[in-house]
């Protein structure tokens, strides 16, 4: 029997009727009735005769599986954070008996463990029961916990070996694998965890974040022969520099993200080692001074895979980088901040030539202060083939005085759109000066990417905009967000984006 849910909500006697017909089906005795005290019988009987609770396990496992990729942020907090909610899986567990029996039988749902501390022994082995032989992603977070009398460094210590002992028979099967955060007095458990990680065989493993905090002796016995039967498939790595030494051949990484972690940077020998083990390496992110410059003028790098730059933080050598770096391919560049000096020295080196990267398409940056807006000039000059302009914080005055110069026209002639972020009214008055500058040059935008509240704000300005122009959602500060290995909210210069 189907029925739309519009008629239950529109004419609440077709769902009485309809519930009447569900207990008729059953053939309920008078007797499953006569015991008034029998709550949770009743209750069930209700759920199973609703259209919701009557699907069969196989679709309900599938709206399971699709909804669980959509769970938020709060929930895959680890378990010391004052904001963490109750998981998806654990939530639709308990709804009904009927969605609890599906959900245990899920593999997929259970296939996320996290061991971050104050952790369940209990808890860690019934999910991994429950994920059967599913891949396994495996989460090891520790920000900063509050000790107390019941939590202590000790204790976490203590028992790293118990945790070590369960999930070492599991790292096989792990897909995804993260450890980070602030070990300064848990130091004995991260050394624990590397030993057990390092000795085990990872055929599947494919994504890795190593990013601990207050390591003091990072390069011990057990990371200096890291992961001794290799990792054969992976393809995307998060780590700090200090650990890139130890690392065993990576010939398929096609992503790599470095941060200098706690103050030690690779050196020239460790990043040209990088750029010839990792020939097929397609997105590189810096953060801070995890490189340490400047080299000398014959230094190259060759990645010729490489189409997405991303520079971010303190990072002081972005000339000595762009310089030396040699990437044919390189489609996507972005520096977050963007500093007065960032691409001085690259503009005036000798070799500077402005066909260097000329499949570059889109550029993003983010200017420390108004004053800032004006080095677009110069960058317009370095990359002229730029066709996508991102600017996540938008200082709208500066902003329109610069594309609506004298020098307008040399201003990237390829443009066709802008991305651009907390625009209001006053904003958006200048950027339709700056469309209508460009249109009247013959070089009109033809797609501008704002944040859902930048549209709201505008909303009312949209029959201003130029005709043929597509205004869509986009959210650079996001995009810039999910790369970001250091969680926290000073990371970019004038961010005012909410890290969790």
């Amino acid at each position: 029997m189907t029925t739309s849910l519009r008629s239950f909500t529109t004419h609440p006697t077709n769902y009485a009727t309809e519930f009447d017909n569900h207990l008729a089906q059953k053939r309920l005795s008078d007797a499953s009735w006569a015991e008034p005290r029998d709550l949770y019988r009743r209750l069930r009987i209700i759920n199973e005769a609703t259209p919701i609770g009557s699907l069969p396990p196989e679709l309900l496992c599938q709206i399971f599986q699709l909804a669980s990729h959509l769970e938020s942020t709060g929930s895959k907090r680890p378990w010391s954070h004052p904001d963490r909610r109750r998981a998806f899986r654990t939530t639709v567990s308990q709804v009904s008996g009927h969605w609890r029996d599906v959900a245990l039988e899920t593999p997929l749902l259970w296939t996320d463990i996290d061991i971050s501390p104050p952790w369940s022994f209990s808890g860690i082995c019934l999910a991994l029961s429950r994920a059967k032989t599913c891949p396994l992603s495996i989460n090891l977070t520790v920000p900063g916990i509050a000790f107390g009398n019941l939590l202590t460094p000790c204790i976490v210590n203590s028992s790293a070996s118990i945790l070590c002992d369960i999930i070492a028979p599991h790292i096989r099967r792990c897909r995804k694998l993260v450890i980070k955060g602030d070990f300064g007095q848990l130091e004995p458990l991260f050394i624990a965890i590397m030993k057990t990680i390092h000795r085990s065989d990872t055929p599947l493993l494919k994504q890795l974040v190593i990013h601990p905090r207050g390591v003091r002796h990072l390069a011990t016995e057990a990371e200096a022969h890291s992961f001794v039967h290799g990792v054969p498939v992976l393809t995307h790595l998060r780590v700090t520099s200090a650990m890139v030494p130890s690392l065993p051949p990576l010939g398929n990484l096609i992503s790599l993200h470095l941060t200098a972690g706690d103050r030690r940077a690779l050196d020239q020998a460790g990043f040209a080692t990088i750029s010839s083990s990792c020939p097929q390496l397609e997105t590189l992110a810096i953060y801070d001074d995890a490189i340490d410059g400047p080299w000398p003028p014959e230094a190259t790098f060759s990645f010729p895979a490489l189409r997405s730059l991303q520079i971010y933080g303190s990072f002081m050598s972005v000339s000595e980088l762009l310089r030396t770096v040699q990437a044919p391919l390189l489609a996507a560049l972005v520096i977050a901040p963007f500093a007065a000096n960032d691409l001085t020295e690259y503009r005036g080196h000798e070799t500077f030539s402005p066909s260097k990267f000329s499949a570059l398409r889109s550029l993003t940056l983010s200017p420390m202060r108004p004053s800032g807006v004006a080095l677009l000039g110069e960058a317009a000059e370095c990359f002229p083939t730029v066709e996508l302009v991102m600017i996540p914080n938008l200082h709208s005055e500066s902003f329109r005085d610069v594309f609506t110069g004298p020098n307008m026209d040399l201003m990237w002639p390829d443009l066709k759109a802008v991305a651009l972020r907390n625009v209001d009214c006053a904003s958006m008055e200048r950027l339709l000066a700056v469309m209508a500058c460009r249109e009247a040059a013959g070089r009109p935008l033809e797609t501008l990417y704002l944040d859902h509240h930048s549209i709201e704000r505008v909303a009312s300005m949209a029959a201003r905009l130029p005709r043929g122009l597509n205004v869509l959602e986009y959210d650079i500060w996001s995009m810039l967000h999910n790369g970001d290995l250091q969680d926290a909210s000073t990371h970019f210069v004038g961010n005012d984006f909410d890290f969790v």
